[in-house]
């Protein structure tokens, strides 16, 4: 099963792509052999370079890893993605129910 999977990394497009910069940010996160769907992403920052661009992102994965080092290690195994610090998403079911407690 997919666990959700928050995460904050440096990804690196080549500023020739097809496309525009959405797509860019969308391919090289499905790229990333853990990644079974991305849910959400964010462009934080941008910085240029001479044959890319490095951007900030914050992103929601789906994957099937069971710890947010492993989440961290592979999504950083796809070309392009670096410096990734990765947690996994407390699950609404995960939580008590605060209604639930034994009252007085």
């Amino acid at each position: 099963m997919s666990e959700l999977v928050e995460a904050r990394l440096n990804l690196r497009v080549p500023r020739d792509g097809r496309g525009d910069l959405q797509d860019a940010v969308a391919e090289r996160l499905r790229r990333a052999a853990a990644v079974d769907r991305v849910e959400s992403f964010d462009v934080t920052g941008v910085r240029p370079g001479l044959n890319d661009l490095t951007l900030r992102v914050r992103t929601t994965v789906a994957c099937d890893i069971d710890a947010d080092s492993e989440a961290a290690t592979a999504l950083m195994e796809a070309v392009g993605i670096e410096a990734v610090d990765a947690e996994f998403v407390d699950h609404p079911d995960d939580e008590a129910d605060p209604g639930s407690e034994d009252e007085p």
